[in-house]
């Protein structure tokens, strides 16, 4: 390598890698600055997961038998209904905060997702050495780490590229004692349920396909892939025994029916929603905005066997360009032919081209896991449950969570095809890089307070408040039961109090028919179908459903009159006191203690008692 050669390759690595320190430590400024004051989603975080560690680490129970009550949810719910002692992100919560933990893991999260991604990158997908083609691997990276990933399941996606290298060098037999290190602690802090089950399944057929086609079995390659299936078993041993060993534990998963999209049409959109989007509350790729369009015009470049003159390439660049300027791809995207178009395209570059036939593949792939998750939701094929009911329980949408390191691998290739065909290929990629960090940032889990769906610790568990009420009841909480009104029940889990009501992901059949009863009668009104569905048919948030619980819908000052549910059956479930955001007027069974007023965007709480023969 020449002398010039050796400095354009430090100038640019140094560039890329100030580029990236600086967009990771921008991304996660919010959580180390502003005093603590930084913002998560709600859903599936702060109404669920936080609460749920929380509880465990606090009962003193992370050891016990399946059996075992926690009586802080739902009037008690078995050991076997959360987390188990395996989990990495359970032991955060043990030795820290609630907030520290989980300022620890999501920055954990997004440091595993760059290396992870720039290793693989690295080794298996750009392995010409050449100087400028290490700015796909910091590009491909710096996307991958900056997805805004759910923070319940770990490392689960983010660590798959490493994985995904650990596998491939054990099957090509260049692997070493690292690569079985990091298979073997892989289930500590990742999701079985989350992802791996699926991606155990994907490595099993080309693990077949391979046998097939060579007629020799890798051994090693099967070592592996059994290997992580036992571990992730033992890990999630408490879990494997509730659902397939335990017959006195009845889940209320037994009456999920997920069929939501009634017609092929119906269905076709899920699929192309999460195609453009990723799953919203999970894993939200935010790929419309520039990846998507990015990938597709590599595709249409890649038809074309020749590089372009810097003239024509000035021109492609200013068409491109003005078609991001136009905000051309937002409408294009959306359109119902536009699936079917991005199909015909992968199938022609993989029939018709010889150097681009991957690009192909992975959009195919992509495309086929976005319809498979979504054919899940289409009643068309809810007979096949009747025959297989564990798919009732299974969410196997959840196999299209692979999409963003399909997304990444292919935005890599495209940036390598736009190398090779266009002249100023470097200007625009960082120039897109930038654009994508920026969205990154924007869309950020940390710091848009402006987003309804998103809350800070202090803002919606208010701890202070919450210190006012137990001053004001003069029981132990831990002899009283509540239930929350208007207010989701894990802020009042969060500060100590124990509850009738709760979100849970496996809890006992026989509780959610009880907890029916509360609120039978709002249910059964015709007006108010769609949420007897939500309840009857996945019933994973065990609430009084007759007002918005969440800090996303809540108005203060709103006066309830003769609320719609059942004080007979509240007392049936042995309740003592209600938390209602809103002020109840009307009710005889109730009586009125005192109010305590939030923060102007926080709660406000009205304390009442009720009154049971």
């Amino acid at each position: 390598m020449s002398i010039n050669s050796i400095n354009k390759f430090l100038t640019y690595n140094i560039i890329w890698i100030i580029i990236s320190i600086f967009s990771i430590l921008l991304l996660f400024s919010p959580l180390l600055l502003n005093h603590g004051e930084f913002y998560v989603p709600i859903f599936d975080n702060l109404d669920s997961t936080v609460v749920w560690y929380k509880i465990l680490v606090e009962s003193g129970m992370i050891f016990t038998d399946n059996s075992t009550n926690i009586p802080n949810m739902m009037s008690g719910l078995p050991r076997s209904s959360y987390f188990g002692e395996f989990n990495m992100i359970l032991w955060f919560y043990y030795f820290f905060e609630a907030p520290t933990a989980y300022i620890i893991n999501e920055i954990l999260i997004h440091l595993v997702a760059f290396f992870s991604m720039y290793i693989f990158l690295k080794k298996y997908i750009v392995q010409n050495k050449k100087y400028y083609q290490n700015i796909p691997i910091y590009v491909g990276a710096l996307y991958f780490s900056m997805i805004p990933y759910w923070s319940g399941a770990g490392i689960t996606i983010a660590i798959l590229p490493l994985v995904t290298y650990s596998l491939i060098n054990i099957k090509k037999r260049i692997d070493n004692k690292w690569d079985w290190l990091l298979l073997t602690l892989l289930p500590l802090y990742t999701s079985f349920l989350f992802f791996y089950m699926f991606y155990i399944i994907f490595a099993g057929i080309y693990l077949v396909w391979i046998t097939l086609k060579y007629r020799q079995l890798n051994m090693r390659l099967f070592f592996a892939i059994f290997l992580m299936g036992i571990l992730f078993l033992s890990t999630e041993y408490r879990l494997i025994y509730t659902m397939f060993i335990d017959s006195g534990f009845i889940s209320h998963r037994i009456e999920f029916d997920i069929f939501y999209q009634e017609n092929f049409l119906s269905m076709y959109r899920a699929a192309q929603g999460f195609f453009l989007s990723g799953h919203l509350s999970h894993i939200p790729g935010l790929q419309s905005y520039y990846v998507l369009p990015i990938i597709f015009i590599s595709m249409l470049l890649s038809l074309v066997n020749k590089r372009f003159t810097t003239r024509e390439s000035i021109i492609i660049w200013v068409l491109i360009s003005f078609s991001f300027i136009m905000d051309t791809w937002s409408i294009l995207l959306k359109q119902i032919y536009t699936m079917p178009i991005i199909v015909s395209l992968s199938l022609y570059i993989i029939i018709f081209t010889k150097k681009y036939k991957i690009i192909g593949l992975l959009m195919l792939f992509q495309i086929s896991l976005t319809f498979l998750a979504a054919l899940q939701q289409y009643n068309g094929v809810e007979y096949i449950t009747q025959i297989f009911p564990i798919l009732r329980e299974l969410n196997i949408t959840r196999m299209a969570f692979i999409q963003p390191f399909i997304l990444t691998i292919s935005l890599v290739y495209a940036i390598l095809i736009f190398i090779k065909k266009l002249s100023f290929s470097h200007i625009f990629i960082v120039i897109f890089i930038l654009l994508q960090i920026t969205v990154s940032i924007k869309e950020s889990f940390y710091q848009s307070h402006e987003k309804v769906k998103y809350a800070s610790f202090q803002q919606y568990y208010a701890p202070k408040l919450f210190n006012k009420v137990k001053q004001k009841i003069s029981e132990s909480i831990r002899h009283i039961r509540i239930v929350s009104y208007g207010i989701e029940p894990a802020v009042a889990l969060y500060n100590g109090f124990y509850t009738i009501d709760g979100y849970s992901v496996n809890y006992p059949l026989t509780y959610k028919h009880r907890f029916r009863n509360v609120i039978s009668n709002y249910l059964n009104d015709e007006k108010n179908k769609k949420i007897k569905k939500m309840y009857d048919k996945w019933g994973a948030k065990v609430y009084i459903l007759s007002t918005p619980a969440t800090l996303e819908f809540y108005k203060k000052n709103i006066v309830v009159e003769n609320p719609s549910f059942s004080i007979k059956a509240l007392c049936n479930l042995n309740t003592n006191y209600i938390l209602s955001s809103h002020s109840i007027r009307y009710s005889k069974d109730l009586s009125y203690i005192d109010k305590f007023k939030g923060e102007d965007n926080s709660w406000d709480i009205f304390l009442y008692k009720v009154k049971c023969l």
